[in-house]
């Protein structure tokens, strides 16, 4: 179904407040504004359905009412959006915006649905209050029918309906305007093949072809959870405008639409500050963290690196030569970690991840520890640093070699990403010839190996890489006894 120019012709001399009504000459521009801009319309009408909570603006609200305005003029027929939970997802795609649309097109037929038919009728409900609202009844022609006007099904004077229904639920038979998917999967659904499957085989076998006559628009919006869900599954069949916003900015990743440039920059720091940022990576996990906030799912146990390479063991060889590789941040208490991983390699060519220091700190406290821990592993233990690009990563080296005099100290320019670099020490992971020393460290490091490069850090993956790359790469082995922390 086509949709009408009056929508959002900006050029379009409109005078349905004109003439007959009560409205004020305020209120006429009110309307006028309300139906040419979502956004607009959304903060008008949001004490309807959040009294307690006062509106607060952000980039990607903006960024998606305009997204959404391109759906109804039918510039972008089908729309994946892959945003954090608490974003506002369901309230602008799910209630506001088809509430501006219907008030402007009666006819339209709206078919909703979740991994759950409690969160759709949630949505219709609040969808309900809007259009039932005073403030929407002087600004809007659409009235709903009092034949047909139940929690999961009511329709317009127009012949226009809203359908609230589950994944795989009731009511998909029907040929809506507009299909409108909302988190079609839990969290431990998307942990089940057989539930991921089933949510897939309904996309597929019954909701793509709806309403292929009406030029129907459809709208998935979710947090990713699994490589296979339907997010993926529908990347992979292609024809979709994507939009993913992460929680921490990814410049690898970057959105057209997102206005961030700073790796690790939060997406709503007024709603989601750095302490409850943290707060949720650490209730949610590497892996949960990975899909719901940064929106890069991995099979868990099943990225680059599998847990069930590496043996931990009790003690570690004496004869060995040996490297500490460092991948250095300069932020404390919040964003990346510095990192500094021990490793060694044995004239049989087994390697042992040794120690893993890591920690948010300032730059001052980065030197010190560095110098501390190059004390304590002793002169014979090499120390490797990733060199960032440009002048600034060679003054840090610079500087760093004069604070280490008398240490076997050097930069290491990077080369290729982080993949590539990291892939070398993968075949040998892979092939049982790393061992990791038994330690309060091995878990977070072996967590972290586990969901590269789809985690929010991979610190110990670029100083583990940094470390191997010098024990393979560098001069020939000599036999070195172990010191200070063998």
């Amino acid at each position: 179904m086509g949709t009408s120019s009056s929508l959002l012709d900006p050029d379009e001399d409109e005078s349905d407040y004109e003439g007959g009504t009560l409205l004020t000459q305020l209120e006429g521009l009110e309307a006028e504004l309300s139906r040419r801009s979502l956004r607009y319309f959304v903060e008008k009408v949001w004490d309807i359905v959040e009294p307690e909570h006062p509106f607060v603006g952000n980039w990607h609200i903006d960024e998606l009412c305009r997204v959404l305005e391109a759906v109804s003029r039918g510039e972008i027929m089908r729309l994946l959006v892959n945003v954090s939970p608490g974003s506002m997802k369901s309230l602008l795609v799910s209630v506001f915006w088809p509430a501006w649309e219907w008030g402007q097109i009666p006819q339209l037929r709206y078919l909703t649905a979740s991994h759950g038919a409690h969160l759709s009728v949630r949505d219709n409900m609040r969808l309900r209050d809007v259009v039932t609202s005073p403030w929407y009844k002087r600004h809007f022609t659409l009235r709903l029918s009092g034949d047909q006007n139940a929690k999961q099904l009511f329709h317009s004077v127009e012949r226009g309906w809203r359908f609230a229904t589950s994944v795989g639920g009731a009511g998909t038979g029907e040929h809506p305007d507009r299909i409108i998917i909302d988190d079609p999967h839990t969290a431990e659904q998307a942990r089940s093949d057989a539930e991921r499957q089933r949510a897939l085989d309904w996309f597929d076998r019954t909701i793509s072809s709806r309403g292929v006559v009406r030029d129907t628009r459809i709208i998935v919006i979710m947090q990713r959870l699994h490589e296979n869900d339907l997010s993926g599954h529908l990347l992979k069949k292609g024809g979709w405008e994507h939009i993913m916003w992460p929680m921490r900015f990814d410049p690898a990743r970057k959105d057209p639409r997102d206005p961030r440039t700073e790796a690790g920059e939060l997406f709503w720091p007024h709603q989601f500050t750095e302490e409850k940022v943290r707060r949720l990576e650490i209730d949610l996990g590497q892996y949960g963290t990975a899909g719901q906030l940064q929106q890069r799912p991995a099979p868990e146990g099943g990225g680059l690196f599998k847990r069930v390479w590496f043996e931990i063991v009790d003690e570690v060889p004496a004869i060995a030569r040996r490297c500490r590789g460092w991948d250095t941040a300069a932020t404390a208490d919040g964003g990346d970690w510095t990192v500094g991983v021990r490793m060694s390699r044995t004239p049989e060519g087994i390697f042992y991840i040794e120690d893993v220091l890591r920690a948010q700190l300032s730059p001052a406290n980065v030197e010190r520890t560095i110098k501390l821990t190059a004390q304590m592993d002793g002169t014979g233990v090499r120390i490797r640093e990733e060199q960032e690009p440009g002048s600034a990563g060679k003054s840090v080296i610079a500087s760093r070699a004069k604070l280490l005099a008398g240490y076997d100290y050097r930069g290491v320019p990077l080369s290729g990403d982080k993949e590539a670099r990291a892939r070398a020490f993968r075949a040998q992971a892979e092939a049982g010839n790393v061992k990791l020393k038994s330690a309060p460290w091995n878990e977070a490091y072996l967590a972290e190996l586990e969901i590269f490069p789809n985690g929010p850090h991979d610190d110990q993956v670029d100083g583990s890489s940094a470390s191997f790359n010098e024990l393979t790469l560098g001069p020939s082995p000599v036999k070195q006894r172990n010191v200070a922390w063998g």
